[in-house]
């Protein structure tokens, strides 16, 4: 697993004039199992929550944003990454702050992105995980378990995913 990115981060987009509900008021707020439960919407702009996406699958979430040059480097190497873990059972997941739906679809399909994108228009995910910069990455066990959570996608993150996949020699990564 050779993933070296630089270990930069953006500080999330100012939330002023966005009613976030997120925060220590949100439903879930601090737990990651009850955020994996909360509303964020796919590229059609339909409701879909991360449990749902998942399903039971080891999964690395990536919290991103389009002007994040930090996350926008790990792009490509999500996309990688995806690849590798479908035949093995488990998903990649894009999850864009403070953006819309149809800006995301275009933004993934000119860059041929085939993993799932969500996004979190209004915070609520990323708050209830405590995710305040970006890029943030989450990586959830098949029982929906949050077992690591970090910055920037690195070697921690992707041994974090392969631990939660089991078999890591059935499945090269990246």
């Amino acid at each position: 697993m050779a993933f070296v990115l630089p270990a930069l981060a953006c500080a999330a987009p100012s939330r002023e004039g966005v009613r976030s509900k997120g925060g220590g008021d949100a439903p879930g707020a601090g737990d990651p199992a009850a955020a994996a439960h909360l509303s964020l919407r796919d590229s059609d702009g339909r409701g879909a929550t991360l449990s749902s996406v998942i399903g039971g699958r080891p999964s690395l979430v990536s919290f991103w944003a389009p002007w994040c040059e930090p996350c926008v480097r790990e792009l490509p190497v999500l996309e990688k990454l995806s690849r590798a873990v479908a035949p093995c059972g488990g998903a990649v997941v894009g999850v864009a702050v403070g953006e819309k739906p149809d800006a995301i679809a275009t933004y993934a399909r000119e860059r041929a992105l085939t993993y799932r994108q969500l996004t979190d228009e209004p915070f609520v995910v990323a708050d209830a995980l405590g995710q305040r910069r970006i890029p943030a990455t989450v990586v959830f066990d098949r029982a929906g378990r949050v077992v690591f959570t970090g910055e920037a996608l690195d070697a921690r993150a992707t041994a974090a995913l392969a631990r939660a996949l089991g078999d890591a020699k059935a499945c090269a990564l990246p």
